[in-house]
């Protein structure tokens, strides 16, 4: 991919503006995600009860995610995306006046975390579609590229605001500020304009869309997002289970909390080098080998994370593992933004999203359970093997 394609896209007004609304949106987002989660571990020290709300925040993305495909490929995008803007301000104002009646429980929470991800399910793949629509064709990789790098850096803001409130018990701050980030963008996509209008897809039923759509999907591209699967199921849960990570790192002398925003942080900077790293490399390597190479350090990257110790080696470690996964998931993307038919691709981005978010819940959830009977280590080790496997498979067949 050539610097001057990323530059380009960066001139598009409509593109330019959209990252900016997307960035602070994402900041309001994640800050509020580590306030939750710190909040229902400091309820409850339940690493079930952390899987429990991983869970209720990713998993409705499997439900919703085949309406939601369907709905973007037939529905004015922008207009789908303001709207799910509005509907995102409920629950921080819900969280917002239940912190002030002091009636957060830990039902409450996982009750908005569940709302969170049903809203999320809908707006995850509808602005993922609207970047290949914001500017041209040619310029669309690129795109994908920098929306990701942004996505991270806000990523890596968030929970050190997230931290810092914690620290300084201001938790309804960070509800404040989701609700304005959440107005903002809408006001933001009520201003842009499309480059491409996408054509509606056929007037069909949503099972007989999807059922066309998985018809249609070449064995290549089954095989990416089979392995992208498997890596959000056995290795993503590492960053929904960061508390009980942060715990056992922070030792007799720091803070739990701030170590947690410390290493949602760190994986956030590994992201965004990571998508930066696919920026740079893809024209010169190509999207397959960047898929697999980055799918083969993952597996030697959580393996150094496992056996670390100290808040330093954990923080390093996880930046690395952050970036390896990142940069495959956004290879794989790229892939699908630029092989797949538009009329087709709300569809299979939505099935991205599905994986995306709901693997790792499952697995999280998986994990956060039966690390109540043996270690979530053990756990973590126990996946190593199948990914090796799969790793070998799907060099093979790509």
């Amino acid at each position: 991919m050539k610097v001057d394609h990323l530059v380009a896209a960066l001139r598009n007004t409509s593109f330019a503006l959209y990252l900016t609304g997307n960035a602070v949106s994402i900041v309001g987002t994640w800050a509020q995600r580590v306030v939750l989660f710190w909040l229902a571990w400091e309820a409850t020290e339940s690493t079930a009860i952390i899987g429990l709300m991983a869970a209720a925040d990713l998993l409705p993305s499997v439900l919703v995610a085949p309406f939601a495909g369907s709905l973007a490929d037939r529905a004015d995008r922008l207009a789908l995306a303001r709207r799910l803007q509005l509907l995102s301000v409920g629950p921080p104002l819900i969280l917002l006046g239940l912190l002030w009646a002091a009636q957060i429980t830990t039902p409450a929470l996982l009750a908005m975390s569940l709302a969170t991800g049903i809203v999320n399910g809908f707006d995850h793949p509808t602005r993922m579609v609207l970047v290949g629509n914001l500017v041209e064709r040619s310029l669309v990789p690129g795109a994908v590229a920098i929306n990701s790098i942004v996505f991270n850096l806000a990523r890596m803001i968030g929970p050190a605001l997230g931290g810092a409130a914690i620290s300084f018990d201001t938790s309804g701050a960070i509800f404040v500020l989701n609700v304005v980030s959440y107005l903002g963008f809408a006001a933001i996509l009520s201003r842009l304009t499309l480059v491409s209008r996408p054509e509606a897809g056929p007037s069909t039923s949503v099972a007989a869309g999807w059922v066309d759509t998985l018809s249609h999907l070449g064995a290549r591209h089954r095989a990416v997002l089979i392995y992208f699967a498997l890596l959000a199921l056995c290795f993503r849960p590492v960053f929904e289970l960061l508390p009980s990570f942060a715990e056992t790192v922070a030792g007799p002398v720091l803070e739990a909390g701030q170590v947690f925003g410390w290493m949602t942080s760190a994986q956030a900077l590994g992201a965004m080098i990571g998508a930066l790293a696919v920026s740079m490399l893809t024209a010169a390597v190509g999207v397959v080998p960047l898929i697999l190479a980055t799918g083969a350090v993952s597996i030697v990257a959580l393996a150094l994370f496992l056996v670390s110790s100290g808040a330093a080696a954990a923080l390093a470690t996880l930046t690395f593992l952050s970036g390896a996964i990142l940069a495959n998931g956004v290879s794989t993307q790229v892939m699908l933004q630029t092989e797949i038919a538009d009329t087709e691709r709300g569809r299979v981005l939505s099935l991205y999203t599905m994986i995306f978010r709901g693997m790792p819940a499952l697995g999280a959830f998986l994990i956060g359970v039966g690390g109540t009977v043996v270690s979530s280590k053990v756990l973590f080790w126990m996946t190593i093997p199948a990914l090796v496997l799969a790793s070998v498979i799907a060099a093979r067949r790509l």
